[in-house]
């Protein structure tokens, strides 16, 4: 909860008293989602995030009424916490069907459409600002996973990937082709930031034929050649249920935690 009355005057980055701030900067949180606060609109998608934890994060990298881009918004938490927290938040989402659940739940501006393309359109309008915050797809993890949970989600129902539109990140077969694809959308996204601007990526490391391919590790390493670093924050998935994964002949790890890596424009 952000307090005015108790902010240090030298701090220009956000509105936290000292000790909000000291609490931000550990490095691992837990945050699961309330289940009565999810719709199955919400549910529907297949990586959506709680709006509580997303508006932490904005509360640290902005002051109110600055502005927030997240360009693979999903069903809109992003927007969401921006409302939450005072600040003007613009959001691009490829699949219809999810801006249309962005759009009853917020009255920020969505954009229906490839990021890429509107990322660009955005630039050239001038726009700025001072933090983007996003889960990109998390390359072939939904159209290639067959475990528990995609089984129990096709149980419901509820989708178990974003869907078929051939600009879809998450629909590239090759594993290079799609890191330099998504690089080079946030290399694009550098050009909306202001200077010292805050950039924000949730994702996880996938498993693909066996072996764990460590996308958030490649993500840094390849983001630092335009960005500075300053680390990670690890977000705790505690609700999850454990599955016997390799057992009993191998070690497979029951993935419950996302990287939040943390980056800043020079």
């Amino acid at each position: 909860m952000e307090n005015n009355s108790q902010v240090d005057p030298r701090n220009k980055l956000n509105a936290l008293t000292g000790k909000e701030w000291i609490r931000f900067t550990k490095s691992w949180f837990i945050a699961d989602g309330k289940a009565s606060e999810i719709s199955h609109e919400i549910e529907l998608h297949p990586a959506s995030f709680p709006p509580a934890m997303i508006q932490e994060f904005i509360e640290f990298f902005t002051k109110p009424g600055e502005k927030v881009i997240d360009p693979f918004l999903g069903t809109g938490s992003t927007m969401v916490a921006c409302d939450q927290c005072q600040r003007e938040g613009v959001g691009i989402e490829l699949y219809e069907k999810y801006v249309d659940t962005a759009k009853s739940r917020t009255s920020a501006e969505i954009y229906q459409g490839d990021a890429r393309e509107i990322i660009y359109e955005l630039i050239h309008k001038g726009e700025k600002f001072s933090l983007c915050i996003t889960s990109p797809p998390y390359w072939r993890i939904l159209t290639k996973r067959k475990d528990y949970n995609q089984k129990a989600r096709k149980k419901k129902g509820l989708d178990l990937q974003y869907g078929k539109n051939p600009k879809d990140l998450g629909l590239i077969s090759e594993r290079e082709n799609f890191l330099c694809e998504l690089v080079q959308i946030f290399f694009q996204i550098k050009e909306l930031l202001v200077d010292k601007g805050h950039l924000i990526i949730f994702v996880q490391n996938v498993r693909e034929k066996g072996e764990l391919f460590p996308l958030a590790f490649e993500l840094a390493l390849r983001l630092r050649s335009e960005f500075k670093f300053l680390g990670e924050k690890i977000w705790l998935q505690n609700q999850k249920v454990l599955r016997p994964y390799g057992m009993p002949y191998s070690f497979v790890p029951n993935i419950h935690h996302h990287y939040c890596l943390i980056f800043q424009k020079p």
